[in-house]
This record gives C-alpha cells, structure tokens and sequence, in this order.
C-alpha cells in the first residue's frame, strides 16, 4: 500500500497499520502470510508481527499454521459491518429513484452471521401500502428478498439460516415443502429474482433481486412492496428491481 503523506499530529500509524491490516484479510478469502502482510503495511517484519499477534489477541484474527493469519468470528462481523456500510451507501440512490418511479415501499435487505436483516426502507407515500422496518427478521422461505439471498448461499449455509429462523408457516401460501422452495431458489439463480406472492402477509406482494456486493458474493437484496391489487403490471415491476439491483451492484463492483 502506497505511504500517504499524514499531515494531523494526532495520526497513530500502528493503528492505521492495524486497519490496512483488517481490511486487507477481509477482503482475502484465504489465510494470508505474514510475508504478505508485511509487504502490504510497509513496515519491518517485527513491528507488523507484533500487530498480529496484538489484533490475535484481542479476537480479530486467527493463526493457522505456515504464519498465516485469517479473520476470527469476531473480524468476519468487522467485514460484515464494512460490507453493509458500503452497500448501503451504494444502495441510496437507486432505492430513491426506483421508490420515485413506482410510489411503493422499496427496501434493502442484507445478510448477517446467521439471520438476514432489514437495513434500510424507504416507504410509499400512498395511504395504503406495505411496509417494512429497519432491524426487522426477514424469513429466508417466505420472503423475495430472503430467496434471493439464500438462493446464492452454499447448501449448508442455506441449511443453516432456515433452521435458524425456522420454517414457519405465515398462512396457506407460505411455502415450507423443502423441495419447492429448492424449486423457488433454483428460479432465483437463472432469472435474477424472487416473487412473495402472499407468503408471508396476506394482500401483499414483494418482488426482489440479488445484490453482488463482492464478486461471486450475493449478501444482499433489494424489493419493492405493495398491496397485490397494484400488483398489475408484475413485469415492469420485475425490470424496475432488478435494473436497480444490478446498479447497485455495479457501483459495488466498482469499489472492489
């Protein structure tokens, strides 16, 4: 990493050494060694060691054998944070444009250690439409956001994040038979997005599209909510998300 002329007599450089450092494995998908380390930070081998085994000590990061050195469960929810930071920024002016053209509730969705999470809504001015909360559970199976990202997850991970939440029926149309809802992801993978056609609020439908926020990476999703009765053009709806979810994750891309 290129030194940057620090100017602020406040500036700790182990500490921004230690920053470069967590950033750098976050964004590795494999163990890095110290070698590696060292020459990214630009300082002797001991002093970055000595961050190391400082950032080991307090959680961030593990050692593995050969000195190669990997994010804890404790640093993969710093890259979490980052990644959400990141997406959420990128995701603001699409979600306003897309909420301007339809008038609809428009939300992001963003996957976290084992459950997926509203983390940004902007609402519908109309008197009647859906809604949803920032900080809200969404269910993986019944929800467009929710098989949008857990159609992209490994076997297990999928397997974990319904157990996690539980297969619960919200009413007849929830969907809980194991090999439809594989059915529901397998839609997801080769048209880019998913449809909540009352699956978990009676009178209401969702329609999502995956967000890449890494390349090969799927942790997170966009969705427009409304009652079915606006629900009429479902196409254009469907061009409208996901046209915004591929920007989205186009800026992201950009950013990598």
């Amino acid at each position: 990493m290129p030194e940057v002329e620090r100017k602020s007599e406040y500036f700790i450089r182990a500490v921004s050494n230690a920053i470069d450092i967590l950033e750098f494995l976050s964004a590795s998908a494999e163990p890095v060694s110290l070698v590696r380390i060292t020459e990214l930070v630009g300082q002797s081998k001991s002093s970055v060691f000595r961050i190391l085994c400082t950032l080991e000590q307090k959680g961030l990061l593990e050692r593995r054998p050969g000195d190669l050195f990997a994010l804890s469960t404790t640093g993969l929810s710093f890259r979490s944070n980052r990644t959400l930071a990141r997406s959420n920024q990128a995701a603001q002016p699409h979600m306003r444009e897309l909420a301007r053209e339809f008038r609809e509730t428009v939300s992001l969705a963003f996957l976290l250690d084992n459950h997926i999470e509203i983390v940004n809504v902007m609402d519908s001015p109309q008197r009647i439409r859906m809604f949803n909360v920032v900080g809200g559970i969404i269910p993986p199976h019944a929800s467009s956001v929710g098989k949008c990202i857990i159609a992209h997850q490994t076997e297990a991970v999928r397997e974990h994040l319904l157990t996690a939440y539980g297969m619960h029926s919200f009413n007849a149309r929830t969907i809980t038979d194991t090999s439809q809802l594989e059915q529901e992801f397998q839609h997801v993978r080769e048209h880019g997005y998913a449809v909540d056609r009352e699956e978990s609020t009676t009178g209401g439908c969702c329609f999502g599209a995956p967000i890449w926020t890494k390349p090969g990476e799927v942790g997170a999703a966009l969705s427009m909510s409304l009652p079915k009765d606006r629900a009429i053009d479902e196409q254009r709806i469907i061009d409208g998300v996901r046209r915004a979810a591929r920007a989205i994750s186009e800026d992201l891309a950009q950013e990598n």
